[in-house]
């Protein structure tokens, strides 16, 4: 594909095609975990192939959703790995360098967050944190101080209770800032124009 005439579409370019080079290992981690969910699923059934005839309706449908979902993820990791090896489009180039702008303008007045840092995230992660920290506890309380696997579990726990109480609160409270320098980079880069600017009169 020849080099666009236009640097701003250059510079989005490199920034897509940057994004991109992690959805291999996504797309991957989406199929291996669709193939798994399958296996498991087919293995309620070859195994015992009367469970077919012997689970109620609730649970078969729920086998039903479920097998769905993971053939779903199947799908998806794989269109993952087979975007990554595509070269973006100049429409693809502009909606993403749109959606940037727009993040990061909202960003840096502190009116948004990404998705990773929203409070229903922190809660999950806390949840889970609370949940190895309980096994880690009920683990030592059978077997002991010895048992390495409850260190384990506790270990685990107190990191994702610091993900969600220390470090993504700590990333929050710089994320304008480096919203802001982005903004500016990209001010640098031409990305700002006098006909496209949010807050600018027309």
């Amino acid at each position: 594909m020849p080099t666009p005439s236009n640097p701003e579409l250059e510079h989005y370019r490199h920034l897509l095609q940057s994004r991109r080079r992690y959805y291999p290992i996504y797309g991957l981690l989406a199929f291996v975990t669709g193939i798994m969910g399958l296996f498991a699923i087919a293995s309620l059934y070859t195994a015992n192939f009367a469970a077919l005839f012997t689970f109620n309706q609730p649970i078969k449908l729920l086998h039903l959703v479920l097998l769905i979902a993971f053939l779903m993820t199947c799908v998806g990791g794989i269109q993952l790995i087979r975007r990554a090896f595509q070269q973006p489009t100049t429409r693809e180039i502009e909606r993403y360098r749109q959606a940037l702008r727009r993040r990061l303008f909202l960003q840096a007045q502190g009116k948004a967050l990404p998705w990773w840092y929203r409070p229903v995230i922190r809660i999950l992660i806390a949840l889970i944190g609370l949940i190895f920290i309980a096994g880690g506890i009920s683990v030592l309380v059978f077997f002991g101080l010895g048992a390495i696997d409850a260190w384990f579990y506790l270990l685990v726990g107190v990191f994702l209770l610091s993900i969600a109480t220390y470090f993504i609160p700590r990333e929050i409270r710089k994320l304008p800032s480096i919203s802001a320098e982005q903004l500016a980079q990209n001010l640098l880069t031409g990305e700002i124009t006098s006909d496209d600017e949010p807050h600018q009169q027309p």
